[in-house]
């Protein structure tokens, strides 16, 4: 929903409250701080496995708008990135399309990434870059509104700076 600040919040009292030393989550609430109604301990993995994909969210996203048509998704790098995350980076995350992205930040602003593709397609990057220009490592790159378009061959990379 790109509300980073109330996903963080989730994830702390998450790992607080609902996961213990070892690792697992738990059903309910162990530190009794009102969270859940329910304290006792029988532990699941979906509830990690969701906290992991939280994360990777709020660094990449790529779903579609138009599920089941292919490369019709746009990849949005630190959408949902808080405050606190000012400078982070993330390296191989897939997005859909079979594209590999890594990326870095530094003060809460794009500073590189590079985007390199597993088929042949049009890769597609939402400018959030806050008015910076990129650098792009490839030339045949177009803005079309918000959106920067480029054809990519299987295993070409695309690179920009800022």
């Amino acid at each position: 929903m790109g509300d980073a600040e109330a996903a963080i919040k989730n994830l702390d009292v998450f790992v607080k409250a609902f996961v213990l030393r070892n690792g697992f989550h738990v059903n309910g609430d162990q530190t009794k701080s009102g969270y859940s109604k329910f304290t006792y301990r029988p532990f699941t993995l979906e509830g990690n496995f969701l906290a992991s994909q939280a994360v990777q969210e709020m660094l990449l996203q790529s779903w579609s708008a138009t599920p089941g048509q292919i490369n019709t998704g746009v990849i949005r790098l630190f959408p949902a990135t808080p405050k606190k995350w000012a400078d982070a980076s993330f390296n191989d995350l897939r997005a859909e399309g079979r594209y590999k992205v890594s990326a870095s930040q530094k003060n809460n602003k794009i500073t590189w990434f590079s985007i390199t593709a597993n088929k042949v397609g049009t890769v597609r990057i939402k400018d959030n870059f806050q008015g910076q220009k990129p650098k792009w490592s490839l030339k045949n790159v177009q803005k079309n509104g918000n959106v920067y378009e480029v054809k990519l061959a299987k295993g070409q990379k695309l690179e920009a700076v800022f």
